[in-house]
């Protein structure tokens, strides 16, 4: 990561696969992970991740852009996270994302 780039994921829930499938066509610039639903969370979840500069306007707008995608296909939008590795302090990818860190209902 340079000049303060670093990997932010946005989450977003839905009830059903075909909705969350036609939502990730729409973010198609982001690295999308659509995992079916498990014990603890009854909704499909989608991850879109892709790095962002440092400009808080930007990532207010993208949070806005994301958002409003999300819910035009009727998913509930939950926001976004950076992820740091705690023996670092630096921010990485979100394992989640990446399949480093399996969640229920992963294969």
């Amino acid at each position: 990561m340079t000049n303060g780039v670093v990997p932010y994921t946005h989450w977003a829930y839905f009830s059903d696969e075909e909705s969350a499938r036609r939502c990730a066509e729409d973010l198609s610039d982001y690295v999308i992970r659509i995992r079916p639903p498990w014990e603890e969370v009854p909704d499909w979840l989608l991850l879109a991740g892709r790095d962002v500069g440092p400009e808080d306007d930007a990532l207010i707008r993208r949070h806005h852009e994301v958002q409003a995608i999300v819910e035009k296909h009727g998913g509930l939008y939950d926001y976004g996270e950076f992820t740091l590795d705690l023996s670092t302090g630096k921010a990485v990818a979100d394992p989640i994302l990446t399949g480093e860190w399996k969640m229920g209902g992963d294969r």
